[in-house]
C-alpha cells in the first residue's frame, strides 16, 4: 500500500512538471543560446570585470555585413530592405561626424596641417575657393581645418556611393551595411530572422558575396549546429537503443517499458532546470539528450534481473541499483562546484534526469507486468562465458603491462590543453569572415585592450595622448595592426587650446594676403575672426553623449568610485614584438595591459587543474566507500571505473593533451563504470547482472559516444573521453567477474 501512495505521488510530481514546462515553452527566452555561458565566472578585478562587461555591452547587438560582387551597392539597398521588413534594424555608418564637430573645428587641427608651412596653408584655401560655393565654404572654414581633421581621424577608407558607404580591398568593392538588431542576439526568433532574410538575399542575389561580423551571427550558428545535433545524435542514440533493446528482448511492450524511464527523467529535469536557471542553455539539451544511454541502466538491470533471476527482486539488489545511483550523482554533481554556469547547469540537467529515472523505475515499473522471450535468455548465456578462469594468467599479465604504459604516458606526455577553441563552436568560415572585416575596416577586436588611469578626465585624455606616438610607432612598424582611444576622436582641452591659439596665429599672417590673392572683401575676413574669437572648445560628454561618439563612449569608464578616472585603448591583433612593447607600456602605474584570451586560457587552466584535482578525489570517497561496502571484493567494483580512467588518460596523453571536457569526461566515466563495477561485485556469477551490465556499457557508449561526433569542441572532447572510457570499463569487467581462487567472494 505504501509503494502505491508513492507511485500516485510520483505521477502527481510528473503532472506538474509537464504543467510547468508547457508554461515555460511559452517564453520567448526559455532557450538560451549563449555560448558565453560556458565561460568561467571572471576573477579579475572589478575593473578589469567592468572593461569587459562595456566593451561586450557595446558591440553585442551590432552587426556589420560587406557585399561585394557585381552591383555591390544596389545589393547593400536590397539586404538594408530586407532586414528592415524582418524588423532588423538597419542603418548605414555614419562616415564623418560632420555637423556635430563643426563648431568645433578651431581646436581640430590635424597633424598634416599642423606640420605644413604657411605657404601650403595658403594653396589649400585658393584651392578650396575654386570648388563649387567657394566663396560659402571659405567663410565656413578659410583653411579646411574640419575637412582635414575628420579626413585623418574618421574612416578615411570609406566613401559614399549613392548613400552607400563602401571601400576598396583591391580590385574587390565592398558595400556595408551596418545596424543593431532590435532584440537580443541570443533569441532564438531573432537569430531565425536574420537568417531568414540572409537566405532570401542569397536567393535573389546568388552571385553577391557576404562578409559577416557580429555576435548574432556566431549565436545563430552555434544555435544551429546545436539544434541539428540535438536531433540527429540525439535520434540516433534513440533508434540505436530501440535496435539493440529489440535484439536483445524481442518485445514491443519491454522496449516501452525500458525507454519510460528515460522519458519521465527528461520530464524532470527540462522544467526544473529551466526553474532554477532562468531557462534551458541549448547545448545543455544536446548534453542531456545524451543521459538517455545512462537513465536506461536502472530499467535494464530491473528487465534481466526479473526475467532470468526472480520476478521480484530481492532488497540486495535494490540497494545496489540505489548505490549506483548514489556513485553516478557524486561523479555528476561535483561538477556544480565549477564556477562555470552553463557546466553547473548540465549537472543539474543530468542529475535530476537520473533522479527521475530511477525512481520511475523503482516505483512503476517494478509493478509493471513481465514479458520475457526466450532470446533474451539465450544471449545471456552466449554472453556468460566472457569471463576470466582460474589459471589465466596472461590476460593478468596483459592488463598488468596496459596499466603500466598507462601510467609512464601519463608522466612522461600528458598535459594541459588549455585552449580557447574548446570553448568556441563557431564555423572556421564566419570566424575567417569577422577577421577580415575587422581587417577592412581597421577595427579592433576587443580581446585585448590597455585600461588608463589618471587623476581626472582632462588629465586622463592628456595621458592617452601621450601614448598616441608610442602606439602610432608600433602600427607604423607592423607590429600593431589598429589601436582606438577616446582621444584620437575627442583632444583634450589643452591641445584644443593650444590648436585654437595656432589657428589665431595662421590667420593673422595668412588672412590679409588670402583676400589679397583671392579678392574677397574685407567683411569675409572680419567674419573669419569673428567666428574664431566666439568658437567653443569640445567638451567630453558632448562628444560622448552624440550618436557618433558612441564608439568612444564604449572605451571611457570615466570616474570609478576611488575617484580615478579610466579609459580604454582597444587594440587590434598584434606581433610578438608587438606584445612585448605593449607589456612595456604597461610597466607604468597608471596603464594596465589585459589580453582576454590569455586570462581565460589562464583561468581554464586553474579550472582544469582544480578539476583534475576533484576527480581524484572523488576517485578517493568513491573508494573508500565502495571498500567499506564490499570488504575484500570492493577490488572487484574498482577495477572497471578506475582502470578506464587510468587507460583513458593514457590514451589522451597520445593524442595532445587533456582539457576541461576531458576531465569532465572521465568523471562521467567514473561515474557509468561504478555502476558495472558496483554489479560485479555484488553478483559475480549472475549472468543477468552481466547481460545488463553490457547492455549498459552499450547504451552509454552509443548515447556519449555520438557526442564525439559533435562539431562543438567540448562536447567533442567530451564524447571521445566517454568513448574510450566506457569501451574499456566494458572490456574491464571480465576482470572484475574472474572466478579465480584467491579473488572470491
Amino acid at each position: 500500500m505504501t509503494q502505491r501512495i508513492w507511485a500516485w505521488l510520483w505521477t502527481l510530481v510528473l503532472l506538474a512538471c509537464a504543467a510547468l514546462l508547457f508554461t515555460q515553452l511559452r517564453q520567448a527566452d526559455f532557450w538560451d543560446t549563449r555560448i558565453t555561458a560556458l565561460l568561467p565566472a571572471s576573477d579579475q578585478s572589478s575593473l578589469l570585470q567592468q572593461a569587459d562587461q562595456q566593451l561586450s555591452a557595446a558591440f553585442e547587438n551590432q552587426f556589420v555585413v560587406l557585399v561585394g560582387g557585381p552591383n555591390a551597392v544596389q545589393s547593400a539597398k536590397v539586404l538594408q530592405a530586407l532586414l528592415r521588413e524582418a524588423n532588423l534594424s538597419s542603418a548605414q555608418t555614419m562616415l564623418r561626424p560632420d555637423k556635430t564637430l563643426s563648431p568645433y573645428r578651431y581646436g581640430l587641427l590635424s597633424d598634416s596641417l599642423g606640420s605644413a608651412d604657411n605657404r601650403q596653408w595658403l594653396k589649400r584655401a585658393l584651392t578650396r575657393l575654386l570648388l563649387p560655393g567657394g566663396t560659402e565654404t571659405l567663410v565656413q572654414d578659410l583653411f579646411g581645418l574640419l575637412d582635414s581633421w575628420l579626413g585623418e581621424r574618421f574612416n578615411g577608407a570609406l566613401t559614399l556611393r549613392d548613400g552607400i558607404p563602401t571601400l576598396r580591398d583591391e580590385d574587390q568593392l565592398w558595400a556595408l551595411v551596418s545596424g543593431q538588431v532590435t532584440g537580443s542576439p541570443y533569441q532564438l526568433a531573432t537569430q531565425q530572422q536574420l537568417t531568414a532574410s540572409l537566405a532570401e538575399f542569397h536567393a535573389q542575389h546568388p552571385q553577391a558575396q557576404l562578409l559577416r561580423s557580429g555576435l548574432i551571427f556566431h549565436a545563430a550558428a552555434g544555435a544551429a549546429q546545436a539544434q541539428r545535433e540535438m536531433s540527429s545524435l540525439g535520434l540516433a542514440s534513440l533508434l540505436g537503443l530501440c535496435l539493440l533493446f529489440w535484439w536483445v528482448f524481442r518485445r514491443l511492450r519491454t522496449l516501452v517499458q525500458l525507454l519510460v524511464p528515460v522519458a519521465c527523467g527528461l520530464l524532470l529535469a527540462l522544467p526544473l532546470t529551466g526553474l532554477l536557471f532562468g531557462g534551458v542553455n541549448l547545448l545543455t539539451l544536446v548534453f542531456g539528450v545524451s543521459i538517455i544511454g545512462i537513465a536506461v541502466d536502472y530499467a535494464l538491470h530491473l528487465q534481466c534481473q526479473r526475467q532470468l533471476v526472480a520476478a521480484q527482486p530481492s532488497r540486495q539488489f535494490w540497494s545496489a541499483l540505489l548505490l549506483g545511483l548514489l556513485s553516478t550523482l557524486i561523479a555528476y554533481l561535483v561538477q556544480l562546484i565549477t564556477p562555470m554556469p552553463g557546466l553547473r547547469q548540465m549537472a543539474c540537467f543530468a542529475a535530476l534526469g537520473l533522479l527521475g529515472a530511477w525512481l520511475t523505475v523503482r516505483l512503476w515499473l517494478a509493478r509493471w507486468p513481465l514479458s520475457a522471450h526466450p532470446a533474451t535468455a539465450r544471449l545471456a548465456t552466449t554472453l556468460a562465458p566472457m569471463r576470466l578462469r582460474s589459471g589465466q594468467r596472461w590476460p593478468w599479465i596483459l592488463l598488468a603491462l596496459l596499466m603500466l604504459a598507462a601510467l609512464v604516458l601519463i608522466f612522461s606526455r600528458l598535459q594541459f590543453n588549455n585552449s580557447l577553441q574548446q570553448l568556441n563552436p563557431s564555423p572556421a568560415e564566419l570566424i575567417q569572415e569577422q577577421q577580415q572585416v575587422q581587417t577592412l575596416l581597421q577595427q579592433p577586436s576587443g580581446s585585448r585592450y590597455l585600461l588608463v588611469r589618471a587623476a581626472d578626465e582632462q588629465a586622463l585624455l592628456r595621458r592617452l595622448e601621450g601614448l598616441d606616438p608610442a602606439l602610432q610607432r608600433l602600427k607604423t612598424a607592423n607590429d600593431l595592426a589598429v589601436y582606438q582611444h577616446p582621444a584620437r576622436h575627442l583632444p583634450s582641452l589643452t591641445r584644443q587650446q593650444q590648436a585654437h591659439d595656432e589657428v589665431r596665429e595662421r590667420y593673422s599672417q595668412l588672412l590679409p594676403e588670402l583676400r589679397a590673392a583671392s579678392g574677397l572683401p574685407e567683411r569675409l575676413q572680419q567674419q573669419a575672426l569673428t567666428a574664431l574669437d566666439n568658437a567653443p572648445l569640445l567638451q567630453p560628454a558632448q562628444w560622448l553623449e552624440s550618436a557618433e561618439g558612441a564608439a568612444d563612449a564604449a572605451l571611457w569608464l570615466g570616474a570609478q568610485p576611488d575617484g580615478v578616472w579610466v579609459a580604454v585603448v582597444a587594440l587590434g591583433d598584434t606581433t610578438a614584438a608587438g606584445a612585448v612593447a605593449l607589456q612595456q607600456l604597461a610597466e607604468a602605474d597608471d596603464v594596465i595591459y589585459h589580453d582576454r584570451v590569455a586570462a581565460l586560457s589562464a583561468q581554464l587552466a586553474r579550472l582544469a587543474h582544480s578539476m583534475a584535482s576533484w576527480l581524484a578525489v572523488a576517485a578517493v570517497i568513491l573508494s573508500l566507500l565502495l571498500c567499506w561496502r564490499f570488504r575484500t571484493a570492493a577490488w572487484r567494483a574498482l577495477l572497471p571505473p578506475l582502470g578506464a580512467v587510468l587507460l583513458t588518460l593514457g590514451c589522451l596523453a597520445l593524442t595532445g593533451g587533456v582539457g576541461l571536457f576531458h576531465l569532465l569526461g572521465l568523471l562521467l566515466v567514473l561515474g557509468i563504470g561504478l555502476d558495472a563495477g558496483i554489479f560485479s561485485a555484488q553478483e559475480p556469477d549472475s549472468d543477468a547482472a552481466w547481460l545488463a551490465i553490457s547492455l549498459s556499457c552499450a547504451s552509454s557508449l552509443l548515447a556519449f559516444g555520438l557526442l564525439a561526433f559533435s562539431a562543438t569542441p567540448a562536447l567533442h572532447f567530451l564524447g571521445l573521453t566517454c568513448l574510450l572510457g566506457l569501451a574499456f570499463t566494458w572490456a574491464l569487467v571480465p576482470f572484475a567477474r574472474a572466478t579465480r581462487p584467491d579473488h572470491s567472494r
